[in-house]
Order: C-alpha cells, then sequence, then structure tokens
C-alpha cells in the first residue's frame, strides 16, 4: 500500500503546516486541508478520504465561539464514516523538545492508522503459521506451498533469511507456486486468511494484537535478518494456541528459542527431516527442544497440515 488518503481539518494555518508535513513524513497522501472557521459547513466537507487528522481548539477564541464550534464538529464526527485522529496538542516551536515529543507521537498515531483502516476491509487471520528457513530454505517451502491444499484459512508469515533485494524474486517463486498469494509484508499490512507474508531482511516488523503490521524504521537487531525468533515470539504471545512454526533447512539455530515459546502457549511446532533438508543446522536445532510434535518431508508437512485443518 501506497499510504492512506489524508483529510486535514484544523484551526489555524501553522497547524496546517505543521500536519500536513506529519502526514507526508508518515507516507501518506495529504488528500484534503482545510482551516476551520467560525459559521463553517463541516458536512460539506469532501469524504473521499480514508481518514481525517483533526485540530480545532484555538485557545485564543471566546469560550462561547469554542463552544459552539464543538458543537458543530461532533455533529460532523457523528457523520464522518471514516477514522479520525484528534489532535489536542498546543501548538509549539519548532525543534523544541515539547514540538519533538509530538512528532513521535503522532507518526506513531498515523503507523497504527494504516493498519486500523486496513483492518476494516479485511477479517483478521484466524490462525498463524511461521514458515521458517535458511539455505537450502526456498526450494523447500516452495515444494510445501505447492502441495498444499487451497482455502485452509490459515495465514503463514514466510521468514526467510535472505540477501537484500531478493525479495521481489522470492515473491514471484512463491506466488507461483500454490493458491496462495505472496506479499511483501508493509506498513498497515494485515495478516489474513489464506496469504502469505514475507518478512524481508531491509527492517524489523512488528505485529499488534489485532494482526496489523509496523514496519519499524530500525534494522533486525542480533545476527540474523530477519530474525526468524523474534517475529516467532511475536507471533506467539499474540496467536497463542492458534499459532505453528515449521523450520525448513537452514544454517544455524535462528528458530530454535521460539520453539519453545510456540509450544508453551499450545502451539504447534514442526520441522522439516533433516536428512532431507539441504542444511539440517535448524531443523536440528528445533529437535534439541523437545518440542517437534511432527517432523517430514514438505510434501508430507504440507499433507499433515491439511489433515489437521480438516479435522
Amino acid at each position: 500500500m501506497s499510504g492512506l488518503r489524508i483529510g486535514i481539518l484544523v484551526d489555524s494555518p501553522l497547524k496546517q503546516q505543521y500536519l500536513s508535513h506529519m502526514v507526508v513524513q508518515a507516507g501518506h497522501q495529504l488528500s484534503f486541508a482545510y482551516v476551520f472557521k467560525q459559521g463553517a459547513a463541516l458536512l460539506d466537507l469532501p469524504q473521499s478520504v480514508d481518514a481525517w487528522v483533526v485540530d480545532v481548539n484555538d485557545p485564543e477564541e471566546t469560550d462561547h465561539l469554542r463552544l459552539a464550534a464543538m458543537e458543530l464538529l461532533d455533529d460532523w464526527l457523528v457523520q464522518t464514516p471514516v477514522p479520525v485522529i484528534v489532535n489536542d496538542a498546543p501548538e509549539m516551536k519548532q525543534n523544541s523538545p515539547d514540538y519533538n515529543d509530538w512528532v513521535r507521537r503522532m507518526l506513531q498515531r498515523l503507523e497504527r492508522l494504516s493498519g486500523d483502516v486496513n483492518l476494516q476491509a479485511a477479517d483478521g487471520a484466524s490462525e498463524v503459521w511461521v514458515l521458517a528457513a535458511s539455505t537450502g530454505g526456498p526450494a523447500a517451502v516452495k515444494d510445501f506451498i505447492r502441495q498444499l491444499p487451497a482455502q485452509l484459512n490459515v495465514a503463514f508469515v514466510y521468514v526467510q533469511h535472505i540477501d537484500k533485494g531478493q525479495a521481489e524474486t522470492l515473491v514471484k517463486m512463491m506466488s507461483s507456486a500454490g493458491h496462495y498469494p505472496v506479499t511483501i509484508a508493509k506498513q498497515g499490512s494485515v495478516l489474513t486468511n489464506n496469504t502469505i507474508t514475507l518478512v524481508t531482511a531491509e527492517r524489523s516488523i512488528h505485529i499488534h494484537d489485532n494482526g496489523t503490521l509496523v514496519v519499524n524504521k530500525s534494522p533486525w537487531s542480533g545476527y540474523y535478518a530477519p530474525s526468524i525468533d523474534q517475529v516467532t515470539a511475536n507471533i506467539a504471545r499474540v496467536y497463542r494456541q492458534r499459532s505453528g512454526i515449521i523450520i525448513f533447512s537452514g544454517m544455524g539455530d535462528d528458530g530454535a528459542a521460539s520453539c519453545r515459546l510456540i509450544k508453551q502457549q499450545g502451539g504447534k511446532v514442526w520441522v522439516q527431516t533433516p536428512e532431507q533438508s539441504t542444511i539440517a543446522s535448524m531443523p536440528d536445532a528445533a529437535l534439541s527442544t523437545g518440542t517437534v510434535s511432527f517432523m517430514g518431508s514438505p510434501q508430507e508437512l504440507a499433507n499433515e497440515l491439511g489433515k489437521l485443518k480438516r479435522r
């Protein structure tokens, strides 16, 4: 998604300047900006926006005028079918500590807004499985996807150790394999059933409790990028017994620690048979945790998941 269409409703040109810059900085499109004046007909404002950012609280107005403005604004909010962010911070000197703190808070609210809007258009996933792989993983995961029955009502999150810049190639490879469309994790994306979300090496991600994604500005911490353990720990916390992980071929032990978290939350831990893996380090590390409940080839793993969902 390239960004939301944002409308701005304020009571001063300075606020319009601040908030317009904020919207663009957050990666959204400034669709409409309006400086509210007394007597304006708010109900006539255009509704061809995905969300509004509103700041109408001019401290220089008299109590009577401010009350009238708030009543008019309340009527407009009732009629507005899209989400609204109400900003109540006073006007501040740019680059002051208060201003910088306000910028941080507003950017966080705008980041969440993308997920909230997308969630209105799509139901969140009922169950989430992590597909974890490194060296030799793409071929194994492709075989797994090729064998999967359609419409399992599962969301897959694919975490593959891969060089930066190769994500688009991986998306094409996996999208052509079976019934499940593959997209790269983006700001505000929603984990939905019967899709595969690819996590890339560029920037770390966080998954909110409602299944929406935040793509952080910071890189992945630790040795691995992307980090299977970080993603899986987040999914285990959010989805608990409705989560699972399959460890495919790979070098190292990424994913082993989070296998315990999945198991503790009531989820399932499966692995590709080490003897059938290009590199057996990751499956072996997962097996050493004592949490694995099923082991098989990519085709056997897909067939077992199909049986599990049918049951």
